[in-house]
């Protein structure tokens, strides 16, 4: 290797590595709100999917990729041959309809951050993360009118539900043979969600110079712990067809609770544990030429199973996600011009793992993306736009609409 050609790709990592850092720090600061079922039970998933994925219609389930590599399926990594850095991150705006009228929201995020390091270049790697897997950020305030005696009593309510639960995953990924591709991964998960319910009176406020009314608030702080873990296999084959699958058995999260009342003066904390369920993960990939894939997904989670929260289990159903569509690969001919770049479109059917209205939460997302390949064929800068429906209004009183722009980088440096 040349000096000039080590510099590039050491400035390379860097500047991935600079942007990558300012992002993790500036983007959850941005965060103003998702859509309206965030308030509700489990929050809103959050698709670890980097950007190539989200473009073809989220799947990546058979990914088998030196250059481009995914994470979805720890047993691709086995294909890397140099050092990877992948960071995404997206910005949406949401439309939300509901009962009371309608409002728009605009959030950014970076859910997923992954490197993968080989040991034995193309047979044995390994890899480490941070994965973003339920969110929920959200806030309503409304007047409400009370009658007390003779008095019309208005306060405004402010309902404010933040928090995160994410995994640091931990995992190797191992091809004994040429055809098949194994992977394992330990994911340390953790997370913490507040809850504050708040009551401001604004008239009357005193009856004399003395107040009639105290501002009130209930703050709940829930703190996760827990290990998850997941086993992969990809099947390469001979020919064009490649299947991936990956479960993950059920595990523990172990909440730790503190309630506060603010203005009356009183704190109560309670441990309890969940019982997170099975999820199974499946996809094909099918190269019917040179450029063109096909492919598709399918994920479900026994939802219908858990356990720990009878609160969250009355309304809880298992959940589902269809994905497909197709990529035309990047080519690399003298004058190609826009030829030359990737080209991906798809969609995907996700059913919700709760109810809202007593009614299931269908969403449906239709995407296209593209891509630039870096010099020397050294990572990958990939985009994806995305459209999504959220809901019905009809029959969950909630519907959202989310244009959501994504972006990942990938950078590949050589270590040896």
């Amino acid at each position: 290797m040349n000096r000039r050609q080590s510099n590039f790709n050491v400035s390379l990592v860097l500047r991935s590595l600079i942007c990558c850092s300012l992002l993790t720090v500036v983007l959850p600061v941005l965060t103003y709100g998702q859509t309206p079922f965030a308030l509700e039970n489990l929050g809103q998933k959050i698709d670890s999917h980097d950007a190539r994925m989200t473009g073809r219609g989220s799947w990546g389930m058979a990914v088998f990729d030196s250059v481009n590599p995914g994470f979805l399926n720890i047993a691709g990594l086995s294909a890397l041959r140099h050092v990877g850095l992948k960071f995404t991150g997206y910005g949406e705006r949401v439309a939300s309809d509901y009962a009371d009228g309608s409002r728009k929201t605009f959030r950014t995020l970076t859910p997923d951050l992954r490197v993968g390091l080989p040991v034995i270049k193309g047979r044995l790697a390994v890899t480490a993360g941070f994965r973003v897997d339920r969110s929920m950020q959200y806030t309503t305030i409304s007047d409400t009118l009370y009658d007390v005696g003779e008095e019309n009593l208005v306060t405004k309510e402010e309902m404010v539900r933040e928090g995160t639960i994410f995994e640091i995953p931990l995992g190797v990924a191992w091809r004994p043979i040429r055809q098949v591709a194994l992977g394992g991964t330990l994911g340390m998960r953790r997370g913490t969600i507040k809850e504050t319910f708040s009551q401001f009176f604004t008239e009357p406020t005193t009856l004399g110079g003395i107040p009639l009314f105290l501002t009130n608030a209930r703050d709940q702080n829930d703190e996760f712990t827990g290990l998850a873990t997941t086993y992969s296999l990809l099947w390469l084959g001979s020919g064009p067809l490649r299947f991936g699958t990956s479960y993950t058995p059920s595990h523990d999260l172990d909440v730790h609770r503190t309630v506060t009342l603010v203005g009356v003066g009183s704190r109560a904390k309670k441990e309890f544990t969940l019982r997170m369920p099975t999820e199974l993960r499946a996809g094909l990939e099918f190269e019917f030429t040179d450029r063109w894939i096909l492919g598709g997904d399918y994920q479900w989670q026994e939802f219908s199973r858990f356990s720990g929260s009878d609160e969250w289990s009355v309304a809880l159903e298992d959940e589902e996600t269809f994905s497909f569509g197709f990529e035309r690969k990047s080519a690399h001919v003298r004058r190609g011009g826009w030829n030359n770049l990737p080209l991906r479109v798809g969609a995907s059917f996700r059913h919700w793992a709760y109810q809202v209205g007593g009614a299931p939460i269908k969403e449906q997302t239709y995407s296209v993306g593209t891509g630039f390949p870096f010099p020397r064929q050294m990572g990958y800068l990939d985009m994806a736009l995305s459209y999504s429906l959220i809901g019905d209004q009809a029959e969950n009183g909630l519907e959202s609409h989310v244009w959501r722009f994504t972006i990942s980088v990938t950078g590949l440096e050589r270590w040896w």
